[in-house]
């Protein structure tokens, strides 16, 4: 593979709907703003349906209402963030923005008006606690955003410093997971690029499902054979093999090796690969000790 562009985001979207998973993604936000010296787009939607025995001069009255709460509202959004990130909010350049629509359409809607090149979200999971900002929400943003995505959920641990978001992150582990697709070669792109400059070590690894005709040391040699051809060679590597379904074993050496983040490559929609298609992206996003980089294939 031929050097590729850091990874620098410019424009940050955090989606926000103030529950305690949210406030921690906007902390992750703003730390990531300040270390890739970002703006933070803070972004809340909250549909409002209408009554369907309302009149049409009841609902233009009502919306009218609406439209003028919109400054209140996106002052209380303004004094949120300010809670929440404390002196940090005043050393970010961020930026706030409501939306009175469907949460994924709005935050598809926000990414592209703000041309975010990251979001970070909350996510519960499914059979967490049933808000907003549920694990389908963030797996349909997933799908369709077109541009990394950062999910965070409950984990074993933090690599920022929550109390203040203006302090590096200290990313110092970060487990990289490839099956030699499109979608594996862009996110271990990203990952090296992170990993080099956050100065942590890569984990890389690839798993042999049941069915597979390669055993673990052949898998390794091919990956070794692979990173040797991308950036990741200018890292401090280490690789891991195993054998298993993907999701679990991914999961399992997440909390073996106490890595910081773990980072996924996604294909598109229409891509028939049996890895990162669907199951096990979403068996990640929703049992990851740690917070995944979701990254969509070029």
């Amino acid at each position: 593979m031929k050097a590729t562009e850091p990874f620098h985001p410019s424009n940050i979207l955090c989606p926000v709907d103030f529950s305690e998973l949210s406030n921690l993604a906007l902390k992750y936000a703003a730390a990531g703003a300040t270390a890739f010296g970002a703006t933070l787009v803070v972004f809340h939607a909250q549909r409002f349906i209408l009554p369907p025995y309302f009149t049409s001069s009841q609902i233009a009255e009502l919306k009218r209402q609406r439209q003028g709460e919109k400054a209140r509202a996106k002052e209380f959004l303004r004094l949120h963030v300010k809670k929440i990130l404390g002196s940090s909010a005043d050393a970010v350049r961020i930026k706030y923005d409501l939306e009175d629509a469907h949460p994924v359409d709005a935050i598809l809607a926000a990414a592209a008006r703000h041309k975010a090149e990251l979001i970070v979200m909350g996510t519960h999971g499914r059979g967490g606690a049933k808000r907003l900002w549920l694990g389908s929400v963030v797996e349909n943003v997933v799908r369709q955003a077109g541009v990394p995505v950062f999910a965070v959920r409950q984990k074993q641990h933090e690599f920022i410093d929550t109390s203040n978001s203006l302090k590096m992150p200290k990313l110092q582990k970060i487990l990289c997971p490839v099956n030699f697709s499109g979608a594996a070669r862009t996110s271990l792109e990203h990952a090296a690029s992170l990993a080099k400059q956050f100065n942590s070590r890569l984990i890389t690894t690839c798993i042999a499902e049941p069915g597979d005709s390669l055993g673990t040391s052949r898998l390794k040699e091919e990956l070794t054979s692979w990173l040797q051809q991308s950036d990741a060679a200018q890292c401090d590597v280490e690789i891991r093999t195993g054998k298993g379904q993907a999701g679990k074993e991914i999961v399992a050496l997440a909390s073996r090796t106490r890595a910081d983040l773990v980072v996924l490559g996604a294909q598109p929609p229409h891509g028939m690969h049996r890895w990162f298609s669907g199951d096990t992206t979403e068996f990640v996003l929703r049992k990851a000790p740690v917070p995944v980089l979701i990254v969509p294939e070029k």
